[in-house]
Formats: structure tokens, C-alpha cells, sequence
């Protein structure tokens, strides 16, 4: 499962521009039959997709996929060459909402109804990796077959040597209640080694309050919020008080590791644990992600969000694959990896999780999964690792920190925004083009 990905656009130099529509060129689809699919590294080996290139070149007879897994870093940055180079794959992960907003991704929205399937069947969380500005219901470009998400999980024994309720699988703890349970679980110690931590404190989890506000365009008065400056104070207070584990430990083993070997009470897992942890016999259960004070119950989810080019030079057998992972994909996708599928109602009508505790309670979590606030990518002044340093290594206060990252970010955001309005496909084309002019060695090099 991929977690927390951040939309960016990388530069290359012309030359790999001239490869990809040269002699990648089958690749992109331009000198060969076969249906090409680009993608990046999902972390289960790719063993999802490939089941579906099996199951769906069974119905289909004489087609053939290719798929090419890209690294990561890179993925975003082939995508963009082959693009302008007017030679894309026929079918792709849509990790860039630019795609979309400027015409180079089609729209599926009419598809998804001939093919039986609503929006409303879909998790809205994940679903809105889909859309131009997180909203499915304006339209969809991309459709995902698994279910990921950002959970707590917490040690049974822990919670019951130290008379602790269990959180509740469908509403979220606030800051408050869960450094309370951590203090509570936790057992320091003078020897790191022996040290027994209460819970985790990630810094990631900060950025799930709307920051930005409920439009997405201010920063002021919500980066910079009272509420979320107490819950700073309170995140960075347990890693002082070794009540959390800092950036010190860490850096030598993660949460994970310490939650299998009965050394935290609670801590985030993006599910991909899970087989660590039952191996471990550890006995657990799984609640959503702690939030500010009066902010709504919130689940962080994601999905691959699988979609089709205007310029695919297979358009028919691009939406027929993509009509099977709306649809047949859902069931395998649960056959080929523990994950649930993106569909809800899929899940249900398959019992997802009924012989399995685990997978029954993940997705019960998750069905507190919606929509973040939309914000175009590009405003980087917010830092919440920044300032969990600065409160815990420097021992500044949390408020005037804030205070000052709003101000700044403010005039980012403001920014990204004109440049989000302004874009079109024009734009983006000579943005490309500057970046792979930027990243050419200079003569002689």
C-alpha cells in the first residue's frame, strides 16, 4: 500500500523526452498492439495488478498488456515527457490532479454509469484521488481498486493491564484523550532498551486538520488555530517526557517494529503490518487516527487511481480494462491481497473480513473515510515535522511557531492558487518543457 503521497513534477532532460516517444515508443503505445500500462510500486509486489492482466486478457482473447512498473521518483516525470511528446500509455496510476484539470486525462463519469457502478458505491476517501479538486461528484477521472488507510492500532494486554477502555473503532479520540491514554500505558524507564512507550506520536497526523480552512485557501486562523497549537503542545510533550518515541530512536528502529515487540501501546499502521503483528501473536485491535479538538471523525485513505488518456492510442481496450477494475477487479483485488476493495459495496456484498477480526474492524474503521479539503500541490512552507523539532529539540513554544509558518504559507498558498487557476494544457506543456531544459547537462558537460 502507498500512503501520503505528495502530487509534484519533476524535470528531465530532452533527450529522455526524445527516448520515450522514440524508442519507447511501445511503451506509450505508439508501434505496438499491446495495451500499455504504467504504473509505480504499490508495495505488494505488484501481485494485484498482475492478477488483473491475467483475469482480464482471459475475457479478452489475443490482447496483451504490458505493463512497466516505474520507480516512484521517477513515475511522475515519464508520465509528463510521454505526454507532451503526444505518446502516453493507455492506461496509468493519475497521480497528478494537472492531468486531469488540463484535458489529458478522460473523464469516466458517463462509463462508470454504463457500467453499472455509482460513485456512491465507491469510498469516498479513496474515490476522491479521482476527481480534479477531490470531488467525485464533479466529476470522475481514475478509479482504484484497494482500500488504504491510516489507522491506529493498539496492544490489548497493555491497554488491559493498565484498566484502559479500548478506543472505539467509529469515532476518532481527540489530541487530548489520547495523550491522556498514553500516559496511562506508557512505563519509562531509565534504559532506552527497557523503556515501554505509550503510544506514537507521527507528525503526519497534524496535517489531517484543514490547515488551509474549509475552502482550501487560508492558512491564517487555521494553520496557526489555538486548538491545533495545544495539540503541538501535547504531541511534542509526550517525546519530551519519553512518554513517545522522538526522531532519535526513531532513526534506529520505527514504530512498527516496537508495536510487534510489545514496546508501545498504540501506534499508526497503514495496515501493511498487520501480518507482522499477528505473527508476532500479539493481540490487537484497530481504532481511527486521533484528531484536534472539535475537528470531525476522520480516517485517512488512499487508493491507486487507475484512468485513461485522450491520446491513448487504444481508447476501446483502455476502458475495457479500466471497466474490469471497476467491477470484476473488486472482488479479485480482495482475492489477491488482503486489502478491501475501493467499493464498499462490493465488500459488503462479499463479507469482507466475516472469518478474519482484523480485516472486519479495519474496515469498519474506515468507513469513517471522506473527502480532505481540496488544495492544489505546491505550497511546501507547511511543516509539521519542523515543528515538533522545534518544540522538542529547541524547546520553543508551539503558538508563536505557528504563527509565523501561517503568515508565510499564506503567501504560498495564495500563489499556488493563481497558478492552479491560471493552468491549462498549454501552460503545463512549456512548465514541462522548462524543467526538462533545466535538467540538460550544459554543453561540454
Amino acid at each position: 500500500m502507498q500512503a501520503r503521497r505528495q502530487l509534484r513534477t519533476a524535470g528531465v532532460p530532452i533527450v529522455v523526452a526524445v527516448l520515450l516517444s522514440g524508442c519507447f515508443g511501445g511503451r506509450g503505445g505508439g508501434t505496438t498492439n499491446a495495451i500499455s500500462v504504467w504504473m509505480f510500486p504499490q508495495g505488494d509486489d505488484e501481485v494485484a495488478i498482475h492478477a488483473f492482466e491475467k483475469a482480464w486478457e482471459k475475457q479478452n482473447p489475443g490482447k496483451d498488456l504490458k505493463i512497466v512498473v516505474y520507480p516512484e521518483d521517477q513515475y511522475q516525470t515519464k508520465v509528463n515527457t510521454a505526454l507532451v511528446a503526444h505518446d502516453p500509455p493507455d492506461v496509468a496510476i493519475i497521480e497528478n490532479r494537472d492531468w486531469m484539470k488540463v484535458g489529458y486525462v478522460k473523464e469516466l463519469t458517463s462509463q462508470l454509469k454504463d457500467w453499472g457502478v455509482s460513485i456512491d458505491d465507491f469510498n469516498p476517501g479513496g474515490l476522491s484521488r479521482g476527481a480534479v479538486e477531490a470531488n467525485p461528484k464533479d466529476g470522475v477521472y481514475g478509479i482504484g481498486t484497494f482500500l488504504g488507510g491510516n489507522v491506529l492500532a493498539y496492544n490489548k494486554k497493555m491497554f488491559d493491564a493498565a484498566g484502559v477502555p479500548y478506543p472505539s473503532a467509529d469515532t476518532s479520540m481527540t489530541y487530548q484523550q489520547y495523550a491522556d491514554i498514553c500516559r496511562k500505558l506508557a512505563k519509562p524507564d531509565p534504559d532506552p532498551a527497557k523503556n515501554i512507550y505509550g503510544c506514537s506520536m507521527p507528525d503526519f497526523s497534524f496535517g489531517f486538520y484543514p490547515i488551509y480552512g474549509a475552502d482550501g485557501k487560508k492558512a491564517e486562523g487555521n494553520m496557526n488555530s489555538p486548538d491545533l497549537a495545544e495539540a503541538f503542545t501535547l504531541g511534542a510533550g509526550l517525546i519530551n517526557d519519553k512518554l513517545a518515541p522522538g526522531t532519535s530512536v526513531l532513526d534506529t528502529v520505527s514504530e512498527s517494529d516496537l508495536f510487534a515487540q510489545g514496546k508501545i501501546g498504540i501506534t499508526w499502521t497503514d495496515f501493511s503490518a498487520v501480518p507482522t503483528y499477528e505473527e508476532s501473536k500479539i493481540g490487537f485491535g484497530l481504532a481511527p487516527l486521533f484528531v484536534v479538538k472539535g475537528q470531525k471523525d476522520f480516517v485517512d485513505t488512499w487508493t491507486a487511481s487507475w484512468g485513461t488518456f485522450t491520446e491513448s492510442k487504444h481508447p476501446d481496450d483502455a476502458l475495457s480494462f479500466l471497466k474490469f477494475l471497476a467491477t470484476d477487479g473488486q472482488n479479485l483485488q480482495m482475492q489477491a491481497t488482503a486489502d478491501p476493495p475501493l467499493s464498499t459495496k462490493v465488500a459488503q456484498e462479499a463479507a469482507y473480513g466475516k472469518d478474519d477480526p482484523i480485516k472486519e474492524e479495519f474496515l469498519r474503521v474506515l468507513q469513517n473515510a471522506r473527502a480532505g479539503t481540496f488544495t492544489p500541490p505546491g505550497e511546501d512552507v507547511w511543516d509539521p515535522a519542523e515543528v515538533l523539532r522545534l518544540l522538542t529539540v529547541e524547546k520553543q513554544e508551539a503558538q508563536p511557531v505557528l504563527d509565523q509558518m501561517a503568515a508565510d504559507a499564506q503567501a504560498s498558498l495564495d500563489q499556488v492558487w493563481v497558478n492552479w487557476e491560471k493552468l491549462d494544457k498549454s501552460q503545463f506543456e512549456k512548465q514541462v518543457k522548462e524543467e526538462q531544459a533545466q535538467a540538460s547537462p550544459s554543453p561540454g558537460e
